[in-house]
C-alpha cells in the first residue's frame, strides 16, 4: 500500500492540518507518545504479522525514524512489542491487539497519566473553588477512561 493511501498517514496528516488550522488544543500528549500509539496501531493493522522495520513504520506514519527507534526501545522495555534483529527483523506486537491499551502505550512513553483538577499543576490563585469549576476533571477523567478502554484493535478498526 502507498503511504498516500496509508489510513493512518491520511489519519494523521489531516490531523497535523486540522491542528495548524485552529487555536490551540486543551489536551496534548508527547510527540513521542503520539508516535508509540501510532506506530503500535500500524504494526497492529499488519494483517501477516510479519515484523515491521522501524524504517517502514517511519514511512508509513510520516516520523523521523530516530525519534521513532527510541520510542521503539520504550515500547520493547515496557513489554509491549518484541524486537527482531535481522535482515527480515522489525517490531511486532508482544501481545494481541485486543489486550494493549492507549494508556499501556502512553505510559511506556510517558509515564503514569497526570490526575489533577489544575490546568497548571499547581494552585495558581487563592481562590477556593478553580474558575474552570470541575470542566478539567471532567476531561482528565474523560481522557482516562477513554485511554484505559480502547485497545489497539478498537483503533484498527475505526
Amino acid at each position: 500500500m502507498a503511504i498516500g493511501n496509508n489510513p493512518v498517514y491520511i489519519f494523521k496528516k489531516v490531523l497535523v492540518n486540522q491542528i495548524k488550522e485552529h487555536a490551540p488544543l486543551v489536551f496534548n500528549i508527547s510527540e513521542a507518545a503520539n508516535l508509540g500509539i501510532h506506530a503500535l496501531t500500524y504494526i497492529a493493522n499488519n494483517p501477516n504479522q510479519h515484523p515491521v522495520s522501524t524504517g517502514r513504520v517511519a514511512e508509513a506514519i510520516g516520523a523521523s525514524e530516530n525519534h521513532l527507534s527510541k520510542v521503539f526501545q520504550r515500547l520493547t522495555k515496557a513489554g509491549l512489542v518484541h524486537s527482531i534483529r535481522g535482515p527480515k527483523g522489525g517490531f511486532v506486537l508482544a501481545h494481541l491487539p485486543k489486550e494493549i491499551t492507549i494508556l499501556n502505550i502512553y505510559e511506556a512513553i510517558d509515564g503514569a497519566l497526570g490526575k489533577g483538577s489544575c490546568l497548571l499543576n499547581q494552585t495558581a490563585c487563592d481562590r477556593e473553588r478553580c474558575v474552570f469549576g470541575d470542566l478539567v476533571s471532567q476531561i482528565q477523567h474523560r481522557v482516562d477512561d477513554y485511554f484505559s478502554k480502547t485497545t489497539l484493535a478498537d483503533l484498527v478498526e475505526k
